[in-house]
């Protein structure tokens, strides 16, 4: 059976998880819902998940929403059906995929997002303007995080987990590539965590350019109606 993801790829969480898929064999269809069109809200998608977010999945009458339960099911049903870097079979290098997964919503997400949506997204649908004393004390939150991301769980690697890139990866290089829309440089003056993320991207192409690509029209949309 074919198993229904549903994504928004202007959305973090959901470019990591169709990275991944695309990576696979597992059976899936993409179906995109578009957010800024408000297909969350139409009854059919409400009826897969009531909380009207993505992604969502539906696997038969199986429902299910947020990203790292849906990547963590899938995995469990297909275990073959990926590389084993992206999700490790050894207990302990699982646990290390883990370990980050469980961090980064508080961790990495929530204080990069925040300078993203000061940026771009609360101008875009209020018409205010960027506030540049707040960016600048949203910016030290995410070069903290970034720092603390650097520190504990890159520690020197060339991945997360070592040698091998994993979905930890994805997750969080896609939060980095979402803060370059309005022509921010996340890495500059970090050339340590630039080559991380350009390994990472190397790694996952040509299906990483092809996931991200709506993201790339984004920035260049966004850059072009500053000039």
């Amino acid at each position: 059976m074919v198993i229904k993801v549903y994504v928004d790829l202007g959305s973090q969480p959901c470019r990591s998880l169709v990275v991944f898929l695309k990576h696979s064999t597992i059976p899936h269809e993409i179906v995109e819902i578009d957010l800024g069109k408000g297909d969350q809200k139409k009854p059919e998608f409400a009826a897969i998940n009531p909380m009207m977010r993505v992604p969502a999945m539906k696997d038969g009458d199986f429902c299910l929403s947020e990203a790292i339960a849906i990547f963590r099911y899938l995995t469990t049903k297909f275990p073959n059906a990926f590389p084993d870097h992206w999700y490790p079979a050894d207990l302990c290098r699982r646990a290390k995929v883990d370990e980050y997964l469980s961090y980064h919503h508080q961790g990495v997400r929530q204080p990069i997002d925040t300078v993203f949506m000061t940026e771009v997204l609360t101008p875009m649908f209020t018409g205010q303007p960027v506030s540049p004393e707040k960016v600048k004390e949203e910016e030290k939150e995410m070069r903290k995080a970034l720092t603390d991301f650097e520190r504990v769980f890159l520690a020197g690697k060339p991945f997360i987990i070592g040698d091998e890139v994993s979905f930890a990866d994805i997750m969080f290089v896609s939060e980095m590539i979402q803060n370059t829309v309005s022509g921010r440089h996340v890495t500059e003056g970090n050339d340590n965590l630039k080559a991380y993320v350009d390994r990472v991207t190397d790694k996952l192409n040509p299906i990483f350019n092809e996931v991200f690509d709506e993201i790339f029209k984004w920035r260049e949309q966004y850059l072009s109606n500053k000039k």
